[in-house]
């Protein structure tokens, strides 16, 4: 009677136990399962921001491409207008050169070497001059006309030059009027480059704030997972708490079944004993009855 209520005492305290830790475990798994359920919340917010960052991304890009192209733009224009601006200043330089090269009384003295010429041959013949004055006379007309030939001759190519120069001022006029357009069209790419780049900036900047709340949502998400893990590891260290108690309950039980068939397989053996005695015994008492040696 002592072993079955010990049994029995036993019997509850395992129950009680198992069912403490099945609840422990039960508690364990809900926290995990909230955990994990607010967690999966931060990291659905972290991937919509993901999104949203995304979008504003691709925006981004497009406005830093078209800014990207408008400054190439930019640069291709600046470019033509500094070759315009270059070519126009060398032809400038050029003029100058040139321009120095220019006699300014040079038509004027032609026409004097002329006037002194015919004034000299109409001397020769109107005026008696000796054979050695007309000699004089004759070498000075002969060297004023060499000197003339070579003053037409500078004049001529003075002229050309001349011609030469007013061309290169309609040449460098043009110049500068096709680099005042580049120029124009420099600053219209510019100025919409520009609105690009603000655009690319601001855009830039919300993206930035996109980020930071995604880290947020990422940092707490990583926080509450890991604590949602936490749990879980408990929650499984319990649960082969609770395997492991069941297990030696049945361990218990079996143990238990075996003594009790060991219990009473020995009450019957004893019994069956029992009764062969009582059958041997009546068997010895017909045999002395019957041999006379007992009278009933």
């Amino acid at each position: 009677m002592v072993d079955e209520t010990q049994h029995d005492d036993e019997e509850e305290v395992e129950t009680k136990d198992i069912r403490n830790a099945e609840e422990k475990y039960n508690r364990l798994v809900q926290k995990r399962n909230e955990l994990n359920e607010e967690a999966k919340f931060y990291r659905n917010e972290r991937d919509n921001i993901h999104e949203e960052r995304k979008e504003v991304q691709e925006e981004l890009q497009k406005n830093k491409a078209m800014r990207d192209k408008l400054v190439k733009k930019a640069k291709e224009h600046k470019k033509k207008r500094n070759e315009y601006q270059k070519k126009a200043k060398e032809l400038v330089q050029f003029k100058r050169e040139k321009k120095d090269k220019i006699v300014n009384n040079l038509p004027q003295r032609v026409e004097e070497l002329e006037a002194e010429i015919k004034s000299m041959e109409l001397k020769q013949e109107t005026t008696p001059l000796s054979l050695e004055d007309e000699k004089e006379l004759i070498d000075k007309i002969r060297d004023k006309r060499k000197e003339l030939g070579e003053k037409k001759e500078l004049l001529g190519e003075q002229e050309q030059l001349i011609g030469e120069i007013e061309g290169l001022d309609e040449k460098i006029d043009e110049l500068f009027e096709k680099a005042d357009k580049k120029h124009q069209q420099v600053v219209e790419y510019s100025e919409e480059s520009q609105k690009y780049h603000e655009q690319v900036d601001e855009l830039y900047d919300e993206m930035q704030k996109y980020m930071d709340e995604a880290d947020e949502m990422h940092e707490e998400f990583i926080s509450i997972k890991k604590r949602a893990d936490h749990y879980h590891e408990r929650a499984m260290e319990m649960k082969s708490e609770v395997i492991s108690l069941k297990k030696k309950r049945r361990k218990n039980y079996r143990q238990k079944q075996k003594k009790l068939m060991e219990q009473n397989l020995q009450v019957k053996k004893e019994l069956e004993d029992e009764e062969k005695l009582k059958e041997k015994e009546n068997k010895t008492l017909e045999q002395l009855i019957k041999e006379g040696k007992i009278e009933m």
